[in-house]
């Protein structure tokens, strides 16, 4: 018998009836398993079939370090993240970050991030949930970033190379971070900082992004790098 959750994602958002199969996933275990519903009269009761290690798991290499934004875009940035393929989102303060999180509801919104990530996986067939962590301050981002071999970009404004430019030296796979600011950038200092912390600056064009979308359009390039498909 499917949870609640389950139940209701299954029998109402796609209403599936009695006799139809999907397929479910674990996403600790990396494995997933075909089903088939027996009953939805009152419980979803459902066949479970065999597992088998999940068929899309991914291995992008991608760590996407993002300043938090308000409202529901921290989450919003982690379904875009979830769907186009990163391996860990890691939400962050900054001097100019609207959104300060007590430690005293730290855990709460933590155990959030880990939910919309789920139902991101969930939704778009990922057989694995990125790794959400933060938010952490500017400084701890940019030690996290050190702890591997990895290219390291940051968005800044009138970088001299672009986003796509900038992965050509990258095999996928590999550790990659990219960091987002908040609405308005990041400050000098902050820059400088990445900068010496061996983030390269790369563009997404001339014209000025919402944070939001800035994570979007990084994430669509990475992803079309990372999965480019069979060749024409």
């Amino acid at each position: 018998m499917l949870g609640e959750a389950s139940a209701r994602y299954v029998s109402r958002v796609h209403r599936l009836r009695d006799g139809d199969r999907f397929v479910a996933f674990d996403p600790d275990a990396r494995a997933e398993a075909d089903v088939e519903i027996l009953s939805t009269a009152r419980d979803v009761r459902c066949r479970v079939g065999a597992l088998r290690p999940a068929t899309n798991v991914v291995a992008s290499g991608l760590t996407l370090l993002q300043v938090m934004g308000k409202g529901d875009k921290p989450e919003q940035v982690i379904r875009d993240a979830t769907v186009f393929g990163a391996e860990r989102v890691v939400l962050l303060e900054s001097s100019r970050s609207v959104v300060r999180v007590p430690e005293a509801r730290g855990e709460s919104r933590r155990a959030r991030f880990r939910s919309v990530a789920l139902e991101a996986a969930r939704q778009s067939g990922r057989g694995d949930v990125p790794v959400t962590e933060g938010p952490l301050s500017f400084e701890a981002a940019l030690a996290l970033a050190s702890t591997v071999p990895a290219l390291r970009l940051a968005l800044l404004p009138d970088a001299g190379v672009g986003l796509l430019g900038a992965l050509a030296d990258w095999t996928p796979g590999t550790p990659l971070f990219v960091l987002i600011g908040p609405e308005g950038g990041l400050d000098a200092d902050e820059a400088s900082r990445a900068v010496a912390a061996g983030f390269v600056p790369v563009s997404l064009g001339p014209l000025v992004l919402r944070t939001e979308t800035a994570a979007v359009a990084a994430l669509a390039i990475v992803s079309a790098v990372a999965y480019p498909g069979p060749a024409s």
